[in-house]
């Protein structure tokens, strides 16, 4: 009967070792809501224009969603990208290169929401928790963003 017990407690710290190191393995969420305006702009533009962005980086994954509004003018796809606005790598007033694409939905040209997600490499994630990313809304009238935002995630428990 002593040595059932053994074997008992045995499995159970086996499997309590088990349980924590899986505990561990999970992956942390981080989570960032931005204010987008022309002020933010790596060169400052002058307009009324503003927009909302949240970003949400479980694990690998990145999903983006937001709204702006009040465009000076219609959007424009921007060079070398599929779309008119996009999450770029880069530190507050600074320029970088898009890596993401977002899909927009307007009626207008001036207002509207967008959405997207994409998987970071280990190096964008690490710029995304550094406040490295922010997103750019591009115009014809601002071909190099009329509006622009700066993700400072926090941890979420």
């Amino acid at each position: 009967m002593h040595i059932r017990d053994t074997k008992r407690w045995m499995m159970l710290g086996v499997l309590g070792a088990g349980l924590l190191a899986l505990a561990g393995c999970g992956s942390k969420s981080y989570v960032a809501t931005t204010q987008l305006s022309g002020a933010n702009e790596a060169t400052p533009v002058t307009t009324s224009a503003t927009g909302i962005a949240t970003a949400t980086l479980d694990g690998k994954k990145l999903t983006i969603t937001g709204t702006f509004s009040g465009l000076q003018s219609n959007l424009q796809v921007a060079t070398g990208t599929g779309s008119s606005a996009h999450v770029h790598q880069g530190a507050q007033g600074t320029s970088g290169p898009p890596i993401l694409d977002l899909t927009i939905t307007s009626t207008d040209q001036r207002n509207g929401s967008y959405t997207g997600t994409k998987d970071l490499s280990d190096d964008e994630q690490e710029a995304f928790k550094d406040g490295l990313l922010y997103i750019n809304v591009h115009t014809v009238n601002n071909p190099g963003g009329e509006i622009r935002g700066q993700f400072i995630p926090t941890e979420e428990d």
